[in-house]
């Protein structure tokens, strides 16, 4: 099951549940996949945007949630300070991150439009404050402590509906590329992988996605992101297809999701359900990285 966040690092309400969130995903941590959307309030909070790119930049270097717990942890220290983008360096710092390339990244493009593309989606889902939660992509209302968020979590694992044996068994693949403000979205970073059981992302590509329960919609692979894509069309194999959140991708589909140009979308996945064996074999699920890294064999 997945519980998605849509938060503000500067918001001190977002502060004082964020130890309550992790000692939810500690609790639960075999059962639930979180993922956390950024949806900084700038109206509110001169610094919030920033903290934001901090967070992402950090990720590019394999600690967001590392740089995550530490701007909420010490968001008094930056909140009001007029020197924020110093005081994130040196957090950096402290996190062992190469510092130079962290600041430079704070400013890159592709960290702009990931928080752009979280901002477009809260609003797309009528978010006006934060925090705010969806469980199992249904919007909670805020819980008043821990014991209550337990409870709300709990009674959501014992209602998912458990596959059939020949659910369990389907292990098919299909290539999908989302292409959004002039740029292709980055989905294998760690906290877009396995955010569902059902159909995911894995291994650490952002191209591939994983099905393992027959009929399974990209509502749910969506859904369990936080993601909508107002505006947006999506082609399947070439052709425009009106289903989008309702379609249930089948085993090699190439699915493009666009608010403009025509990209190419990869065509492996039939390497991963072992279609086109003249193309190669599969990497082994525990592979991170896929067909061409050092665990290929």
């Amino acid at each position: 099951m997945t519980l998605v966040e849509f938060s503000d690092f500067q918001c001190p309400a977002c502060g004082a549940y964020h130890p309550v969130v992790k000692k939810i995903i500690e609790e639960f941590k075999a059962d639930l996949t979180f993922v956390y959307r950024n949806f900084p309030l700038t109206t509110l909070h001169k610094n919030a945007q920033l903290a934001a790119a901090a967070a992402e930049a950090a990720g590019k270097q394999e600690k967001y949630w590392e740089m995550s717990d530490l701007l909420f942890e010490k968001q008094k220290e930056w909140s009001d300070a007029d020197n924020a983008r110093d005081i994130f360096a040196g957090y950096a710092k402290t996190l062992g991150l190469n510092v130079a390339t962290f600041t430079k990244d704070i400013d890159a493009g592709d960290v702009k439009d990931k928080i752009s593309q979280d901002i477009a989606d809260g609003n797309a889902l009528g978010i006006s404050g934060t925090p705010t939660f969806y469980v199992n992509a249904e919007k909670i209302v805020n819980p008043a402590n821990f014991t209550a968020f337990e409870a709300i979590i709990q009674a959501a694992i014992e209602k998912a509906p458990k596959p059939t044996s020949g659910e369990e068994a389907v292990h098919t693949h299909f290539n999908l590329a989302v292409y959004l403000n002039g740029s292709r979205f980055d989905f294998s970073l760690p906290k877009y992988q396995e955010t569902n059981e059902f159909i995911h992302f894995h291994d650490g590509k952002g191209d591939l996605v994983h099905i393992h329960k027959a009929n399974v919609t990209l509502g749910e692979l969506f859904n369990s992101l936080g993601m909508s894509f107002a505006g947006a069309k999506m082609y399947v194999n070439g052709k425009e297809n009106s289903m989008f959140m309702e379609y249930a991708p089948q085993d090699l589909d190439q699915i493009l999701i666009t608010d403009g140009a025509i990209i190419p979308v990869a065509d492996d996945a039939c390497i991963y359900s072992e279609k086109c064996p003249e193309r190669g074999t599969p990497p082994p699920e525990e592979c991170v990285g896929g067909l061409g890294t050092d665990c290929e064999d």
